[in-house]
């Protein structure tokens, strides 16, 4: 669970969605699974998903993430968070990893 596994960038995404007023969003965070790693190769890319789905762009939503990422939503669900390639994203990817999640 993306709570546990990543407890304040968790918590980051929850405000960011509140902030926003999209309760319908916030409210997902607490349930969200991290499927996997992106796969681009990049060592400081902490790129990962939370579902899978078919690249529909008609049915995506992307939001500005304070300026670390981005997050995508298909379908009224948040599937895929972008960490820019970063010291943070290093350190995300590195979380990720030690917890038995990859690409």
């Amino acid at each position: 669970m993306l709570i546990e596994v990543l407890p304040h960038l968790a918590n980051k995404i929850k405000q960011y969605f509140i902030s926003k007023s999209l309760f319908e969003l916030a409210n997902q965070v607490d349930n969200l699974r991290i499927k996997g790693l992106c796969e681009c190769g990049e060592p400081d890319c902490g790129s990962f998903y939370l579902a899978e789905y078919e690249e529909n762009e008609d049915k995506l939503e992307g939001f500005s993430f304070e300026e670390i990422g981005t997050i995508e939503v298909y379908e009224g669900k948040i599937g895929f968070v972008e960490i820019f390639p970063s010291n943070f994203g290093y350190e995300i990817r590195s979380t990720l990893k030690k917890n038995n999640i990859s690409c």
